[in-house]
Order: structure tokens, then C-alpha cells, then sequence
């Protein structure tokens, strides 16, 4: 008897101590990780793109939901883009730890697929930075999120290749549904 009780205190002990251990070893969740985990939901605008000296309006689309535990977010996004045609993108948000910068990959139908990095500038404002070469050229796409409101965001992309702007693309993006 006195060495089942013996064995039992050993587990229970055991068990507490690891499930201690395993709470405090949990890491805090990274101030740019919050900030775009709070863009869960589906957000619309009527968003404008300037490219090769056309300008047009159409409707913008996207939603977020979490993933891998809370530790990331999934985007689609859509858009009739005149000119262009019909955007369809799929994105995966998530944070490197051992960087401490965000990646945000993006995958569309028009045969692109590239990583954004991305750092918070100020607490309403992230910043995407993707670089590659086309043609021998360097293409930077720089994308600027700015929260006017927990409702409301402001997003700019600039596309530039070697130096010269080739697109922008900008709209405020109004919160529809929250998940």
C-alpha cells in the first residue's frame, strides 16, 4: 500500500510539474502577430489600380480566418480587376520566430507566388516587403496596412521595377463580418 501511494504521489507530482513547465514555456505572442490576427473576418472595398497609365475601380474582397491553433491566418481575396481579369489569391500568414518578422505568402491565379516580409512601423501600421527579380530587373512590391479603426484598414501597394512604379493598387477595406 505504502508503495502504490508512493508511485502515485511520484506521478501526480510528475504531472504537475510538467504541466507547469509547459505553461511557462508557452512564448508570448508577438505584438505584429496580434496585430494582424485581428483582421479575422471578411473585409470589402472599393479599391483602385493604376497601371500602365489606366485607372480603374472595381471591388476587392477578402477574408481571414485563423489557423494552426491561432498561430497564423488564412486569406483569400478576390477581385474583377478591368484590364486584368478575375483575381483569385490564397495566403498564409505567420510569424518566424527566429527572424521576429512576419511572412505573408501569396499564391494567385495568375501564375504568381511569392513571400511578403513584414514588420510593424508603428502599432496601426504593418509593412510587406517582397523582392525578386523579372527580366533581369529587380521587381519590389511594397504593401502598406494601416488600421484607421478596428473596422476599417487602408491598404497601397506599390510595384516597382528597377526603381520605376509599374502599379499601385489601393483601397479602404471596410469590416463586413467578423469571422
Amino acid at each position: 500500500m505504502k508503495h502504490h501511494t508512493t508511485v502515485l504521489l511520484t506521478v501526480i507530482c510528475l504531472i504537475s510539474t510538467s504541466a507547469s513547465f509547459a505553461q511557462s514555456e508557452a512564448p508570448a505572442v508577438p505584438k505584429i502577430l496580434n496585430r494582424v490576427l485581428s483582421l479575422e473576418g471578411t473585409w470589402e472595398a472599393e479599391a483602385t489600380m493604376q497601371m500602365g497609365g489606366n485607372s480603374d475601380s472595381f471591388p476587392y474582397s477578402l477574408r481571414f480566418w485563423k489557423m494552426a491553433d491561432g498561430n497564423g491566418l488564412y486569406m483569400d481575396e478576390t477581385a474583377t480587376i478591368p484590364e486584368v481579369g478575375t483575381l483569385v489569391g490564397g495566403n498564409i500568414i505567420g510569424f518566424d520566430p527566429h527572424e521576429q518578422k512576419l511572412h505573408w505568402f501569396s499564391v494567385d491565379n495568375f501564375g504568381t507566388s511569392h513571400d511578403h516580409v513584414g514588420e510593424l512601423l508603428g502599432k496601426d501600421h504593418l509593412r510587406l516587403i517582397h523582392e525578386s527579380q523579372r527580366e533581369g530587373k529587380v521587381f519590389r512590391e511594397e504593401i502598406d496596412l494601416i488600421w484607421k479603426t478596428p473596422k476599417e484598414i487602408h491598404v497601397r501597394l506599390v510595384g516597382t521595377l528597377d526603381g520605376q512604379t509599374e502599379e499601385t493598387l489601393e483601397g479602404t477595406f471596410v469590416r463586413k463580418s467578423q469571422k
